[in-house]
């Protein structure tokens, strides 16, 4: 299980922070499973493939204590991403389309 606080991976800013490799694949995943989770269903931004194998969107819900949890349901590999709140991804504020 991949334990994730979400500010590591962000600069001061609050933007991600590695600009390129591994860590940069992994902070986009991060961010992009963030940003699926917490927006409105049926207007979600894909979830994001895997990026253990590659072949499957990760499922994902915010937990009882506001944590990201998530499964691919292909491999097994699972995790949670905490502090993700407030961040440039955290879409529950934004407005509804009409």
């Amino acid at each position: 299980m991949y334990i994730t606080d979400l500010r590591h991976f962000l600069d001061p800013r609050g933007a991600i922070g590695p600009t390129k490799g591994a860590a940069r694949a992994m902070a986009q995943f991060h961010t992009d499973l963030v940003a699926h989770a917490s927006s409105a269903a049926g207007e979600a931004p894909a979830a994001p493939k895997c990026f253990k194998c590659k072949k499957d969107e990760v499922e994902a819900i915010v937990a009882r204590d506001s944590a990201i949890v998530w499964i691919c349901p292909n491999c097994g590999v699972e995790g949670r991403t905490s502090n993700w709140q407030g961040t440039l991804w955290d879409l529950r504020d934004r407005p509804r389309r009409r």
